[in-house]
């Protein structure tokens, strides 16, 4: 009987191809993972890159600035505020910013109008900010923009301000940084869900070998599977005289125990994307035919090949089919 047992695993063992997959999206998984990690670590590394107005290969890098002066934005474009700020080296620079982080600078806009005061001591500096972002070159218009608003010529600016500023909006930029786990955990689930799949299926196998065996049909079967090994076995499901091979669940479903036969349907937005075999059995189990390809005519020859195998099966899901289903299985 072993080796009847260990023939029908062989039959049914996971593919190459399952495996295949299963193989690709744990690597893909640790590769996204790994990438991300060494991006990060870049990260880490770039953003002790102090902001440098005039240096061009800074240019798109991840630095950061220590302020503490900021005055009132001096320009706008859409949804980026400008602001003029000044470091913690007393020169003065641009960055891109939000409201809510000019907001935050109270201490540093209170120092900016102190300084700026021609009536007052210079005061003492806060303890200042650090903002971090990429270095970006001026785009146009933008430092003549800058110009009016102080009432200086674009070269004065320029000089004042230099040739990039700090943009602090970094989620665009880091949109595709983010995506690395997101896609990386999205294989791990599909693998973790493919390999609980495999799992699954040997579990239907050891459980319609065992119901064989306790029947005395294990010979049989396997001797019928056999003879017709090659029929069907592409379409997934293999119909015998006395038993259905369901090679995708891995299952062996004998006619004379079903007691209740049903196509099921699966629909999203009235649109029909799945649909089986549901087959419940005398002893109040259930089990799922799922055809591999041309689904509609697999199904429609499994239900009538049934019911001229069983003729007392209950066809169709009706609530008729379901009331007598429930009586027939009491105990």
């Amino acid at each position: 009987m072993e080796d009847i047992k260990q023939n029908f695993r062989e039959y049914f063992k996971t593919g190459k191809g399952a495996k295949t997959v299963i193989a690709i999206l744990c690597a893909a998984a640790v590769i996204l993972l790994t990438i991300w990690g060494v991006l990060r670590m870049n990260r880490l590394r770039e953003a002790a890159l102090p902001f440098d107005p005039i240096d061009s290969e800074q240019e798109g890098k991840y630095v950061s600035l220590d302020v503490i002066g900021v005055d009132d934005w001096c320009a706008v474009r859409g949804s980026e505020y400008y602001f003029v700020v000044q470091g913690a080296d007393e020169l003065l620079y641009l960055v891109q910013m939000t409201q809510k982080d000019f907001s935050s600078m109270q201490a540093q806009y209170e120092y900016w109008l102190s300084s700026s005061s021609d009536e007052t001591a210079a005061p003492a500096a806060p303890v200042p900010v650090k903002v971090t972002g990429y270095s970006t070159a001026f785009p146009d218009q933008l430092l003549q923009t800058i110009a009016e608003t102080y009432e200086q010529t674009e070269e004065e600016m320029a000089y004042y301000l230099g040739d990039y500023y700090l943009d602090t909006n970094i989620t665009a930029r880091n949109q595709g940084l983010i995506a690395l786990p997101v896609f990386s955990a999205v294989c791990a689930i599909v693998a973790f869900i493919l390999f609980l799949n495999e799992i699954q299926k040997k579990k239907n196998l050891e459980r319609s070998l065992k119901k064989l065996e306790s029947g005395g049909l294990l010979v049989e079967s396997f001797r019928e599977l056999s003879a017709y090994g090659s029929d069907g076995a592409s379409e997934g499901i293999i119909l015998t005289d006395h038993f259905i091979f369901d090679k995708n669940s891995c299952s062996i479903v004998p006619y004379k125990d079903i007691a209740w036969a049903y196509k099921h349907v699966v629909r999203r937005n009235f649109i029909e994307v799945n649909s089986f075999v549901v087959c419940c059995m005398r002893d109040k189990t259930r089990q799922q035919l799922i055809p591999l390809k041309h689904k509609k005519e697999v199904i429609d020859r499994t239900l009538m090949t049934i019911v001229q195998k069983n003729p007392d099966v209950l066809l169709g899901f009706t609530k008729e089919n379901k009331a007598r289903y429930s009586e027939m299985t009491k105990i």
